[in-house]
């Protein structure tokens, strides 16, 4: 879904003002929010809430668009179906708040405590989530497209059939996160952490994985053509059937990897380690394997006419003699 759309959706959720907005501006606490909320009042937009305290509240369906709530305690509360587009939640509290549905379109929730909250089919397109804590939280089919979570923690979250197109994830750490077939088409993971991740099915085609460490992660069957994976570390990694054609793999280690049935075709793997690899029925043609570690790496069944083996290190005499006679390229004497 576009932007344009996005914004249409969500602005069909917002309700108008009604005849007590002049009274909402005067709103100062907690007490007053919650009375006009009981009163049918669901309006609450360009409203100065720094600091306020609503734990545990149920506001399903308020609409907080435009307002400060910088600080502001949210802890366990009910917010499905929210709106909460372009407010201020830096530094909030929103531990296992509800926020299902709820629509966050160019929100800020730098810093925030999100921890086992509850995001699925959440709007945070555009949303600034920098050095937020969302460990454990679940973000089942959120749409986070061109979002920021620079810094951001995700260590055990849920991010199933997400949408995080063109999102910014450096320095992120998503350690055992769960990211299945979610779209994470050109995102940029630079420095990021997804130890031990699942990543099946994914979409990473031309994102950036500049020095990430990506160790026992499981990437079953994504799809990285084009891929930036330099000095990566894929070390006990499975990338069965994976498509890394075209990728940048220059300086990796695929150390005791698992690249069964991939594709690599033209991959350049230069300087790359791989010790112990499985290249077992992998498609390794034109493949550049310049100064590449190879110490009991298994080639058995690949494809690899027109791989380029120049200076690479660690081949045993007989993958030598069935790398030439397979039509590989440059081996070394």
């Amino acid at each position: 879904m576009s932007i344009e759309n996005d914004n249409q959706a969500c602005s069909k959720t917002i309700v108008k003002p009604s005849n007590a907005s002049l009274m909402l501006m005067n709103i100062i606490n907690a007490s007053d929010i919650l009375k006009h909320y009981a009163e049918q009042e669901r309006n609450f937009q360009n409203l100065n809430l720094s600091r306020v305290d609503l734990k545990g509240g149920d506001l399903n369906g308020i609409d907080f668009s435009h307002t400060n709530l910088n600080s502001a305690d949210f802890s366990y509360t009910n917010l499905s179906s929210s709106n909460l587009i372009w407010t201020d939640l830096n530094r909030a509290n929103l531990i296992e708040a509800n926020l299902t549905q709820a629509c966050l379109l160019y929100s800020s929730l730098c810093w925030a405590d999100l921890k086992s909250a509850t995001l699925v089919n959440a709007n945070l397109s555009n949303a600034l989530l920098n050095h937020a804590n969302l460990t454990s939280a679940c973000l089942k089919g959120a749409n986070l497209t061109e979002a920021s979570l620079e810094g951001a923690c995700l260590i055990q979250a849920t991010l199933t059939r997400a949408n995080l197109f063109k999102a910014n994830l450096k320095q992120t750490d998503f350690t055992r996160a769960n990211l299945d077939e979610a779209n994470l088409r050109q995102t940029n993971w630079e420095g990021a952490i997804l130890s031990q991740s699942s990543l099946r099915r994914v979409d990473l085609e031309e994102s950036q994985f500049h020095e990430t460490i990506l160790n026992k992660a499981d990437l079953t069957e994504a799809d990285l053509v084009k891929a930036d994976l330099r000095y990566a570390d894929l070390t006990e990694a499975i990338l069965s059937k994976v498509a890394l054609e075209l990728a940048n793999l220059v300086g990796a280690d695929l150390s005791r990897a698992t690249l069964k049935r991939a594709s690599l075709f033209q991959a350049d793997l230069q300087g790359a380690v791989l010790h112990d690899t499985n290249l077992v029925e992998t498609d390794l043609r034109h493949t550049n394997f310049k100064d590449t570690q190879l110490m009991g790496a298994d080639f058995s069944g690949s494809r690899v006419k027109g791989a380029c083996f120049t200076d690479a290190q660690g081949l045993t005499y007989q993958q030598k003699q069935w790398l030439l006679v397979n039509g590989a390229l440059n081996i070394p004497a």
